[in-house]
């Protein structure tokens, strides 16, 4: 057990001193200057990952009209009946961040999902630490799915954005009561009722109402995200804020 906790970590600081030394952007391949910092991206791939600098609503972080003295909401969050409170992500799922974000899907060196949380630090790390989570709780895989795709993006995010954020990641507290049928393709009311009941909280868990920073890839509908808070407040949580690094357009 030793000897393997020792190989994972060696990995997990090998992959950390490739992102930090980097000598080419991971998007494009583009040499990156002598006197690059920050994530291994190139200023060309950054460019195309605009800061979010427009309204969102402040529920679900999609983009609204900006109306001066409104407070930012959406017409879907009316009726909605989302469970989760607040939402930020790293901007729109489209374009080179979508193509980003489904390579990290699949990325067994788990780099992507580094690049991501240290862009989101780097982004909106003063935003997220004002909120004072307590703990950041992953949207868990099932075992099979994890072995299909060789990595669990939303846990190596959480793990990352732990280290940067210096909060507590419970990794294994939020875990798949049964498979579920994958939410693509589904309409926004089948998405909802598929992930009804497909989530609980491991058995043991004593917080007394924690704020919890709930990390996941994408936030499309919010059904899943909506579905885990639910079952986290039902055990106790005072508040679920939900991170992604991409939000489709609201529609």
């Amino acid at each position: 057990m030793r000897s393997w906790a020792t190989q994972f970590l060696k990995s997990a600081r090998d992959r950390a001193l490739d992102l930090l030394f980097s000598t080419e952007c991971l998007s494009c391949h583009a040499e990156l200057p002598e006197t690059h910092t920050g994530v291994a991206l190139c200023t060309d791939c950054l460019d195309q990952i605009p800061p979010v600098d427009w309204p969102v609503c402040q529920r679900c972080a999609a983009r609204v009209p900006e109306y001066p003295g409104n407070v930012p909401s959406c017409s879907r969050c009316e009726t909605d009946k989302l469970r989760f409170d607040a939402a930020f992500s790293l901007g729109h799922y489209d374009g080179l961040l979508r193509e980003l974000v489904l390579r990290m899907k699949t990325d067994r060196n788990e780099q992507w999902g580094q690049v991501f949380s240290h862009l989101i630090c780097e982004r909106l790390g003063d935003d997220l630490r004002q909120l004072e989570a307590d703990i950041i709780v992953p949207i868990p895989m099932t075992p099979w799915h994890r072995l299909m795709r060789g990595t669990n993006a939303p846990v190596v995010m959480a793990r990352c954005l732990g280290r940067e954020l210096g909060i507590s990641v419970k990794g294994r507290l939020l875990r798949r009561s049964h498979d579920l049928v994958p939410q693509r393709g589904l309409s926004r009311a089948g998405r909802f009722r598929n992930v009804r009941g497909g989530y609980r909280v491991r058995a043991g868990y004593q917080m007394a109402s924690p704020h919890i920073l709930l990390v996941d890839d994408v936030l499309t509908t919010g059904a899943t995200c909506s579905e885990a808070a639910r079952i986290l407040k039902r055990a106790g949580a005072a508040r679920v804020t939900v991170l992604v690094v991409a939000r489709t357009p609201n529609n």
